[in-house]
């Protein structure tokens, strides 16, 4: 059993690479920290403080690995108040982690197969698409996993053998948090009732998932993303087949939310259904326009316009010297201090064939719809709405490029596909 322990947590490590043990004080990164620093010189140590009841036994805990390892090790604080979620420390624990972390430096997290098949119900319980029951992956740009192949009865056995010192953290016994009660309550009664162990066929199953993703041909060509913007065919969303479920799981890695879940889906479904914008997590609203499903990230749209900058979500504006023809996507404007680019607000309106109209009215009439419209950059000069680009000018702006000003810009919308996944 030590030998194949250390032999897994090794195979995937270069011994002329830096690496950082995240050690909680707990079994698993103990039994990690103790292999690592058999076979790698360039290891430390990183607790992270997250101020929950026991976490001053636990540091101890990880200081005392530390010192009798002989490995260098610091203890970070974090923001964390008393009876945080799990989900809150895991993010500020990750957080915290990749801020120290150096360059030329490697995560190494302690978590085991049981982990990776709780992590798998838990998906599964609250409704995940397909990529969710992925679970935990082996290895990320910065993190690698080393004990992700070993299950917890397993590392414990190799402590025991191996005269390893730990804290058992307390709070893994109660089971009014959901890992604590499906690995205590529910993994057991399952195997009570069925032969064999439903780790190994989670794992199983999960690698299988896996594999669906890395043979699955997927057209990435047709899903488009600027900052704060993604749209996708609803067509590609729509069917409710293998395909279907990894484009939705897609947009959830693009949207930065771990896994869709089935809140998430339904949300989808009454925007497509109802072509009305809906709101989303992180500041994402999504909507339809011309058979595609939008995602705006307000948030992200509105620091751009607040910096002035010249690209705007899907949107980049240029001064150039000369043009060939003009349009509504070309405009001749007083010098850059005089105008402003920014969203529509409520009541605006532009003047056009001598009468004031409701820029929202202009937008409908062209099939801007919910989420664009809020978001789609309108040039205004003295608080005077001159030009929605692409759309329309004003009476003013069309009066004022007669006078053969020289300061042209022009409007363009530019989006990048998606290469992989």
């Amino acid at each position: 059993m030590t030998n194949k322990i250390e032999k897994d947590i090794i195979k995937n490590l270069d011994t002329s690479k830096k690496y950082v043990v995240a050690l909680s004080g707990g079994v698993d990164s103990a039994v990690l920290a103790t292999v690592v620093v058999k076979k790698i010189p360039n290891l430390r140590s990183i607790f992270v403080r997250h101020n929950q009841k026991h976490s001053k036994e636990l540091e101890e805990s990880a200081n005392k690995i530390a010192k009798n390892l002989k490995i260098d090790h610091k203890a970070l604080d974090s923001n964390l108040e008393e009876n945080s979620s799990e989900t809150k420390m895991r993010e500020t624990r990750y957080e915290i982690l990749y801020s120290e972390l150096k360059e030329d430096e490697i995560l190494l997290t302690a978590h085991t197969l049981s982990d990776k098949v709780e992590t798998f119900f838990i998906n599964l319980l609250r409704g995940t698409r397909v990529r969710g029951l992925r679970s935990i992956p082996k290895m990320t740009e910065r993190t690698k996993r080393p004990l992700l192949g070993v299950s917890k009865e397993n590392i414990i056995k190799y402590a025991k053998e191996n005269d390893i010192k730990y804290l058992d953290d307390v709070t893994n016994f109660d089971n009014q948090i959901i890992r604590n009660w499906i690995r205590n309550e529910l993994i057991p009664k399952v195997d009570e009732k069925f032969a064999g162990t439903i780790e190994e066929k989670i794992s199983s199953l999960i690698t299988e998932i896996e594999s669906i993703f890395e043979t699955t041909d997927l057209d990435f060509k047709y899903i488009k993303t600027a900052k704060g913007y993604i749209e996708i065919p609803i067509a590609l969303v729509q069917e409710k087949n293998i395909k279907s479920n990894m484009y939705l799981s897609l947009l959830s890695k693009t949207l930065g939310i771990p896994s869709l879940q089935k809140k998430d889906i339904e949300k989808i479904v009454k925007a497509i259904n109802d072509e009305k914008k809906v709101d989303f997590d992180n500041n994402w609203i999504c909507g339809v326009s011309n058979s595609l499903l939008i995602f705006v990230n307000k948030k992200i749209w509105s620091e751009q316009y607040k910096t002035k900058d010249k690209e705007f979500g899907i949107f980049k504006f240029s001064s150039i010297e000369e043009v060939k023809f003009m349009n509504n996507w070309t405009a001749f404007l007083p010098n850059e201090e005089a105008f402003n680019i920014g969203p529509i607000k409520d009541g605006d309106k532009i003047k056009v064939n001598g009468k004031k109209i409701k820029v929202s009215e202009i937008f409908r009439n062209y099939g801007i719809k919910n989420v664009l419209k809020e978001v789609w950059p309108v040039v205004s000069v003295k608080q005077e709405i001159y030009w929605v680009p692409g759309i329309r000018k004003s009476d003013s702006l069309i009066e004022y490029e007669k006078s053969g000003k020289s300061n042209i810009i022009i409007a363009s919308i530019e989006k990048s596909s998606i290469e992989n996944y």
